[in-house]
């Protein structure tokens, strides 16, 4: 899904608060934007996604999809919501300097997504209570076997894959 998508999903889900919400993307080379995110509220969150090389056209699907929520602390100002994917590269193309190629979710899994990002945003600026979670929880976090290859991974490039060994994660 595109930005826009989630954007589009995005309003659906924060169209009942208050205030007006907006969800922004944070690009990977826009370093200043970056370094001011370590003072955010951050939600991490791991999914299957789809992947398609910008230079060669090969597709590849990934279990170990990634993306982070970056959202206001109590003293900051409301309404931004940004949103950072984390890209894999191509394994065909590998060995090349290539972009990465960034995850396209199914809408139930951005929607999920969305649903627990609004409920932490109710939490903190709205007075809401955390809804009970279902015996069932089908969000926690599962650990996923298979291959995962670091090299490849932006995420685990910038410390913030779930792969990674905890003591070589950054914590920001």
């Amino acid at each position: 899904m595109s930005l826009i998508e989630w954007q589009s999903l995005f309003e659906d889900v924060f169209e009942s608060y208050p205030d007006k919400w907006a969800l922004r993307c944070v690009y990977r080379h826009d370093s200043s934007q970056n370094r001011r995110l370590q003072n955010k509220r951050v939600m991490d969150r791991t999914g299957y996604a789809r992947f398609h090389c910008p230079k060669c056209s090969n597709g590849w699907a990934s279990a170990k999809a990634k993306i982070t929520l970056y959202y206001p602390k109590y003293d900051e100002p409301i309404g931004t919501v940004l949103l950072r994917f984390y890209g894999q590269k191509c394994k065909k193309c590998d060995g090349r300097k290539l972009s990465f190629a960034d995850p396209e979710f199914e809408v139930d899994w951005i929607n999920l997504t969305l649903e627990k990002l609004y409920e932490s945003i109710g939490c903190c600026f709205y007075g809401k209570q955390r809804p009970e979670k279902p015996k069932n929880d089908y969000n926690k976090v599962i650990n996923i076997e298979g291959p995962h290859e670091s090299k490849l991974c932006e995420a685990c490039q910038l410390g913030r894959c779930d792969q990674m060994p905890r003591n070589k994660k950054n914590k920001t």
